[in-house]
Formats: C-alpha cells, sequence, structure tokens
C-alpha cells in the first residue's frame, strides 16, 4: 500500500513538473516568434557625408529599410540628446509592403554638439528595428571638400590646403551618398567629380545640386580620356559643351599660371568642346580651354580638361597650389547670406503685431472715466432717484463684477479669438538660377492656450531657431515629421496670449527680375551703370541698389518698371560707411522710433532687417557683388496650421544678385578692391573696430568678383587705415614668388608697393597680413587697395 502511495506520489510530482516546463517553454516560443517577427524588418543607415557634419546645417541620414515579412505602416525616425536634454527627433512616415525596400534620406537639424544618435523603425510604440550612428559635427568654419573618383588617391593633395578660417576635412563619396534636397549639401564646401559615371544622378541630385552651387558650393569636375561619364549627368551645370579629346605635348600654360616649375613634357589627352556663355577661359593650352569657369549665383563650376590622376599631373606638386587657389577660397557671400538670427531682433520682429500691442492711452481713460462715471454718479443719481440709496453695498459690486467681465471679454476681443502666425522670410535670389533659397522664422501667436500642428508645404523643413524657440512640445523635445511635400510639427503648445517661434528653410521659385547692367574697366575707377527691370507680377517696395561701396535707394520698383543706375565702385570698406547705423540711417529706418505702437510694419520690418544683417562689431560687409534689396507682402512663407482656421501677417525681405557683363576700355585697367570678393581668418569682417587687434594679427585674401585676364602688373597701392599712425601697424603681402610673407612699411593714406607683380597670384588674388604693435591698442579702420593691370 505504501510503494503505491510512493509511486502515485512520483507519478503526480513528474506531471507537475511536466506542466511546469511546458509553462515556462510557451512564452518562450513566443518571444522568439516575437524576435523573428522583429527581425522581418531589417535598417541600415549612413550619418551625413561619411558621417561629417557642421553645426547649425542640415545632416542628411540615408536611411535603406527591408521587409521581409508582412505589410508594414512604420515611422522611421533619427533622434538624438540635445542640449536642453531633451530628445530632438526628425521622422518619415513610410509604407512597407511585404516583400519590399526602401531608400530615402531623413534631414536632421544639428543646433548642438551632437556626437551620437539613433534611428529607429517603428510601428506606433513598438520598436520593429534600430541602429546608432557617431558622427563627427564641426563649426562652420571647417573647409568640407567631397570626391567622387575612382582613384580618389589622386586628391590626396585636397588635404594639404590651408583655409584661413581653420582646417580642412575631405572624404570619398559615391553618386547615391549625395543628397535629394539642397539643405543636405550644407555642409560641403566643395565637391570634387573625376573619371565617374555622373548619368545616375536623380533629378532630384540635380536640382539639389545647382541650388547649392548658387548658395556658395565649388564643383570641380575633370576631363580627360574618361570624360564621357564625368559629364553625362551634368547638362546645364558644366561651363562647356564637351565633344571629343585631343593631344597636347606640354602643359606650360598651366605652370605659367600656377607660378610653379615647368611641367615634364609629356604628351597630355584634354577633353574639347564648347565654351558655353556666361564661361570664361582661366587657362588655355595649344588654343585648347585647359581651365574653365563659371559662376553660379554665390558659387562656381571649374572644368578642368586634363586627367590629375595621370601623368604628367599626378607627379606634378603645381595642383596642390591650383586646388588652394579655387577650392581653398570660400565662395563669397554677404552677411545676410548666412542665416544666422539675430535673437533679440527676431524676437522684436515677430512681437510688432498690434494684437500684441498694449490698448492706446485714449482707450485706457475712456474705459477708467466710464466705469467711474457709472460706479460713482450713475449709481448715485439712480438710487436716488429710486429713493434705495440703501441699495449702494449691492449695486457696487455687481458693477464691480460687470465691468471686470467686461474688462476681459473685450481684452479677449482684443487679442482676437483666431491664432495669428507672423512669418518673416528672408529670400536670397539670383539672376539666371530658377530657385530662391529662403529661411524663414514663424511665430504663433494664440489667444488662448491650446496646441496646434505647424506644416509646411514645398519640401520646407521645419527646425528650432536656438535661442528663440521655447518648450515647443514639453520636456524640452522636439518631433517632426518630413514628408513628400513638407514638414509637420504635432502638439506645439502656446499659452494663452503667448507666441512660440519656429524656423523653416527651403526652396521657392524665383522672381523676375532681369538687368542689364555694365561693369567698366578701364584706367579710372570701375563703373556700374544699366537698367534694372521688375518682370515680375509683385510690386518691390523701398528698393534698394547694394554695392560694396554703397546703399543706395531706388524707391518702388513696380510691376514691369525699370529703374536706371549709376554708380561708380570706389572704395569704401571704411567703418563708418559700413556701419550698420549709417546704412539703417540712409534706408530710412530709424532704430530710435518706437514705431510698435504707430507702425508695426515698419518695427517689423527694421528689426527683421536688423536681425540679419548683425555683426559682432556693428558693421555691414557686403563683401562682393551687385543686389538688388526690396520688401514683397504679398507672397506668403509656405508655412501654416493643420486643420485650423487663422489669419497671416507675411514680411519677405529679398535679396537678388544680379550679374553685370564687363566691359574693358583699351590701355591699362585700375582694379579697386571694391570689385574684389575676400576671405578673412577674422570671419565676417576685414576691420576690427571697437576692440583690439590680437597680437597674431589677421590674414585676407582677395579675389576679383569676376575673371579679368591680363598680361602684366602695372602697380599696387595699399590703404590701411586705423586708430594708431601708419609705422603701428605691421602689412605684410604674401610673395607667390618665394612663397613667404615680405613686410610692406605703410605711409599715411596711400602705400605705392616695389615690384608689385610678385605679390599678385593666379587670378589677381592678393594676400595680405596684419598686426600690430603689442604695447599699443590698434584698432583697423579700412583695407583698401588698387591694383593696375596691363590686359
Amino acid at each position: 500500500m505504501n510503494l503505491q502511495y510512493r509511486t502515485g506520489i512520483k507519478k503526480r510530482i513528474a506531471i507537475l513538473v511536466m506542466f511546469c516546463l511546458i509553462s515556462l517553454i510557451t512564452p518562450l516560443a513566443g518571444i522568439n516568434a516575437s524576435a523573428q517577427t522583429q527581425g522581418e524588418i531589417t535598417i541600415n543607415a549612413k550619418a551625413g557625408l561619411v558621417n561629417f557634419c557642421k553645426i547649425g546645417t542640415w545632416l542628411p541620414v540615408r536611411v535603406m529599410v527591408e521587409n521581409t515579412g508582412a505589410d508594414v505602416e512604420a515611422r522611421v525616425q533619427a533622434a538624438y540628446k540635445n542640449d536642453m536634454n531633451g530628445q530632438s527627433v526628425y521622422g518619415v512616415d513610410v509604407s512597407l509592403p511585404a516583400t519590399s525596400r526602401k531608400e530615402f534620406f531623413i534631414y536632421v537639424y544639428i543646433d548642438g554638439s551632437t556626437r551620437n544618435f539613433s534611428v529607429n523603425v517603428l510601428e506606433g510604440n513598438k520598436t520593429l528595428a534600430r541602429t546608432n550612428l557617431n558622427v563627427n559635427c564641426s563649426f562652420n568654419t571647417t573647409l568640407f571638400i567631397g570626391v567622387v573618383s575612382d582613384k580618389p588617391s589622386a586628391f590626396s593633395v585636397l588635404n594639404n590646403i590651408s583655409p584661413l578660417t581653420n582646417d580642412v576635412q575631405t572624404a570619398q563619396l559615391n553618386i547615391e551618398d549625395l543628397p535629394d534636397q539642397a539643405q543636405g549639401w550644407d555642409a560641403m564646401d566643395a565637391l570634387v567629380i573625376s573619371n565617374v559615371d555622373t548619368g545616375t544622378l536623380t533629378a532630384e541630385q540635380k536640382q539639389a545640386m545647382k541650388s547649392w552651387l548658387a548658395k556658395g558650393g565649388k564643383l570641380f569636375v575633370t576631363g580627360g580620356i574618361h570624360w564621357q561619364a564625368g559629364s553625362a549627368g551634368l547638362d546645364g551645370i558644366l561651363p562647356v559643351k564637351l565633344t571629343s579629346t585631343k593631344n597636347v605635348a606640354t602643359l606650360t600654360a598651366l605652370s605659367t599660371y600656377s607660378k610653379y616649375p615647368l611641367l615634364e613634357e609629356q604628351e597630355t589627352v584634354l577633353a574639347t568642346g564648347q565654351t558655353l556663355e556666361g564661361a570664361s577661359v582661366l587657362v588655355e593650352q595649344s588654343g585648347i580651354p585647359l581651365l574653365v569657369e563659371k559662376q553660379i549665383g554665390f558659387g562656381k563650376v571649374y572644368f578642368f580638361a586634363a586627367d590629375p590622376g595621370l601623368k604628367p599631373l599626378s607627379e606634378w606638386g603645381g595642383m596642390g597650389m591650383i586646388y588652394d587657389h579655387l577650392l581653398g577660397f570660400k565662395s563669397p557671400r554677404p552677411i545676410w547670406a548666412d542665416g544666422n538670427w539675430d535673437s533679440y531682433q527676431v524676437n522684436d520682429a515677430l512681437s510688432a503685431l498690434p494684437e500684441l500691442a498694449l490698448p492706446s492711452f485714449v482707450y485706457i481713460c475712456c474705459w477708467l472715466g466710464l466705469y467711474v462715471f457709472v460706479i460713482g454718479p450713475l449709481n448715485y443719481f439712480f438710487l436716488r432717484r429710486i429713493k434705495r440709496t440703501e441699495l449702494a453695498w449691492i449695486t457696487i459690486p455687481v458693477l464691480v463684477i460687470l465691468f471686470t467681465a467686461l474688462a476681459y471679454f473685450s481684452g479677449y476681443a482684443y487679442r482676437g479669438i483666431r491664432p495669428i502666425l507672423n512669418r518673416l522670410m528672408l529670400v536670397q535670389g539670383w539672376e539666371g538660377v530658377e530657385q530662391t533659397q529662403v529661411s524663414a522664422v514663424v511665430g504663433v501667436y494664440s489667444p488662448s492656450r491650446t496646441a496646434y500642428t505647424v506644416e509646411t508645404q514645398e519640401q520646407f523643413l521645419l527646425r528650432p531657431i536656438q535661442n528663440t524657440s521655447g518648450n515647443l512640445q514639453g520636456n524640452d523635445n522636439w518631433l517632426s515629421i518630413q514628408g513628400q511635400s513638407g514638414t509637420t510639427l504635432p502638439d506645439m503648445r502656446v499659452e494663452i496670449g503667448g507666441m512660440q517661434i519656429v524656423g523653416a528653410n527651403g526652396y521657392m521659385p524665383a522672381l523676375s527680375i532681369q538687368s542689364d547692367l555694365i561693369l567698366t574697366l578701364g584706367n579710372q575707377i570701375p563703373a556700374l551703370s544699366g537698367t534694372i527691370q521688375n518682370t515680375g507680377e509683385y510690386t518691390i517696395k523701398d528698393a534698394v541698389l547694394i554695392t560694396s561701396s554703397a546703399w543706395t535707394p531706388l524707391g518702388d520698383l513696380a510691376a514691369g518698371e525699370t529703374k536706371k543706375v549709376k554708380q561708380s565702385l570706389i572704395n569704401n570698406s571704411n567703418t563708418v560707411a559700413t556701419s550698420q547705423y549709417s546704412i539703417l540711417t540712409t534706408l530710412g529706418m530709424d532704430t530710435y522710433t518706437p514705431y510698435s505702437n504707430s507702425d508695426p510694419d515698419k518695427k517689423r520690418q527694421t528689426s527683421f532687417f536688423q536681425s540679419n544683417t548683425g555683426t559682432s562689431n556693428g558693421s555691414v560687409h557686403v563683401n562682393s557683388g551687385v543686389y538688388l534689396m526690396g520688401w514683397i507682402d504679398e507672397i506668403s512663407t509656405p508655412t501654416g496650421l493643420q486643420d485650423q482656421q487663422q489669419e497671416a501677417v507675411d514680411t519677405m525681405l529679398f535679396f537678388e544678385k544680379l550679374n553685370p557683363k564687363v566691359e574693358t576700355e583699351p590701355g591699362k585697367l585700375m582694379l579697386t578692391s571694391s570689385i574684389f570678393s575676400w576671405e578673412s581668418s577674422l570671419g565676417d569682417t576685414i576691420t576690427t573696430p571697437y576692440y583690439n587687434m590680437s597680437n597674431e594679427g589677421y590674414t585676407m585674401r582677395f579675389q576679383p568678383t569676376q575673371a579679368v585676364r591680363f598680361r602684366t602688373v602695372e602697380s599696387l597701392a595699399l590703404n590701411i587705415e586705423g586708430s594708431v599712425t601708419p609705422d603701428k601697424i605691421q602689412a605684410s603681402l604674401w610673395n607667390f614668388e618665394t612663397q613667404t610673407w615680405t613686410l610692406i612699411p605703410l605711409t599715411f593714406y596711400s602705400t605705392d608697393v616695389t615690384d608689385p607683380w610678385q605679390y599678385v597670384g593666379m587670378d589677381g588674388e592678393i594676400r595680405i597680413n596684419l598686426s600690430g604693435d603689442p604695447n599699443d591698442y590698434v584698432e583697423i579702420t579700412a583695407v583698401n587697395f588698387t591694383l593696375t593691370v596691363q590686359p
């Protein structure tokens, strides 16, 4: 009996153990199935242009998602921890059918010291796949050059370029790495394409490349025996139309151009064709254009007819000097084109709304007068008339409550019942370029406490504005969703009577402006003359002609109207002439007048102009070029609130870079520094007002804005002004013959340079270094020069 009992106990224990094992295995099987389901989605991502990015620009993240399972509606998002310890998330909603693979870009705005971030695939709150990326983000002063080549080692010499502002970084890229939106190109300063098939470029990539060039990018394309592949997808971009090749016995013209020892005589294959209108031949060998340049907006395209990866160029040290000259000199851009907002002035401009202004003094006095009259005399005489003065203890509180309610609701009505969008848009256009660059800031004013969804069209990207965008979505987080047509920013919270601010970047069709301007070069100061016509449908209000010499008001430029202009391009880098206050005075913008109540539109324009042209030293440097500026109210920023009735106030500040033609008179040519572009180791200035120049000093590079070919240098005169006598300023010129700095003793007013030809490099480049006596307080208030050449 005991044996049977023990046997029964053992059986029960065995059954219980088996049941427990089955209970444990079943969830594990479920976990494995879940992991298998998640494993059906795989993701691969590449950050930026080979993991490189710049702070204050858009980072393109190339994403490849593959689904080997069932249909999935997913969100792919890139996220990083921002400087406020919140999460900045940029996402794209995608449909992933069964057995599908998709590739696309996510654009992430880098507003701080980002180093690591993740890319996730989500279905609701469930993570289907994840990968982590590391990026190397630097400040915007780094010169970044991308190389797309079958022999990238041939361009290792690019690492030896010495830019003025910081260091240089190069990276090997593939065609598919190039973003499909121009915002993703912002971190790249120059791109080299050599011996690869550009025919694989998509239409979106080509348009992005054109917009990037207009914004200031530089493209260097090589020829040689593989010219057909390299030019296949660059129609409308290259300065030449290639047809064949020719052999030349020597490249002595290249040695003369670079002032580098002669190349060995060896037959070289050059790609040949027709030089297109608007292009300039910089170097010509045996009647064949060897180096051709074309200006596109702020940027340039260079076509080099030979292959630098083949002998004799692959063993010639002069190519490094040519790269330094062409690509090491950053494209000149005026101060407003950088899109850097002064947060104080932006807030001032956005607050210039009638709804945000205090009620007028008359309104307040009338309201108080009515209140005193009703609660006092009128109440007294009424109660006395009905012989019930003892009811005053009831009527007075009732009247107080009534007037309080009326004041509250009248204030609510004064603010309005709909949200108001104050949209400020800075538009930079370039004559002959089909798109304009747009940097916008949008203030969303709400009469009540609520949350909105901001949306854009035309592929505009939304971003936070540093020092102005508050806690938009709670916990210092940022979430925006990018789509085919634009971007959405959900759940943006606004307090009652408050305003939230977001930024937007994108491109719009160009306005229709035509100019017939001529830059005349002779033995006198260069002169600009001709006409500017508004061939569009909108009136350009308060139009201004801008050069490095002056800001000249033209008045309103109505649709179809033409204005004549004539101006001498004198040297005018003096800090008095270039100060923001002087320019505001010229434009009729008085910064000390309280426009906000009397003329909020004027206040908005003044503050917005100041926010885009402010510098650390108070100067507004145009750098180079000829521009038309004006205001347009009829064009709205493609930004609004989703599913919400709204009102909008649009202010558009418009700049158009014009393309004058160069005409030269017989004889000597006087080239003033006013027609030169410059780059400075100080950044956005060539002068140092209001602060002492450092002991190390600073260096400037000058290059003619437009190509001017000449044979000999006749003279070079410097005019350096400062807060001390000339002997306290050490000025040096770069000697292109000896590759050293030469000290030039300065004199009062103009200083003539001995043997000036030594200090003029390729295409008329001049380099100046200034330093001061460490025992003195030295300000540099003007840097000018005059170069005389024989064409």
